[in-house]
């Protein structure tokens, strides 16, 4: 499965049941309507695959939501996520991520942050 719009591309691997967010460019238009059916789609994506691992790259993500839609974040998609049984979430983030802490107390899995993809993808599979 991969699903691709001008905001964000979400790509389901399946023998390793992972399931891959990516944020682009086309972010910098994205409305809080846009971001919230993004997430909703990913987070059901996760519970339909029943995904054990999650990436979201947001190297290239140019919206900055509010606080609000923060906390709608972790009341909404954190428990779709546990639901799915997904053991681990590796954020992709540009620049240094050594004080990066996770983004939610909500969750049943281990979450991490990592500049490259290769790192991600090393912790997620170990």
């Amino acid at each position: 499965m991969s699903v691709t719009k001008p905001m964000y591309s979400i790509t389901w691997h399946k023998p390793e049941a992972l399931l891959y967010l990516t944020w682009l460019e086309g972010t910098e238009g994205m409305t809080d309507e846009d971001f919230r059916e993004t997430l909703e789609v990913f987070a059901d994506s996760a519970i339909q695959h029943r995904a054990a691992l999650l990436v979201i790259d947001v190297r290239q993500f140019r919206y900055r939501p509010s606080p609000e839609l923060l906390k709608w974040r972790e009341r909404v998609t954190v428990p779709k996520y546990n639901k799915a049984g997904t053991k681990r979430q590796a954020w992709i983030w540009p620049g240094d991520v050594s004080g990066m802490k996770p983004s939610t107390h909500a969750a049943s899995y281990e979450e991490r942050y990592f500049s490259t993809e290769e790192e991600a993808l090393a912790w997620l599979t170990e």
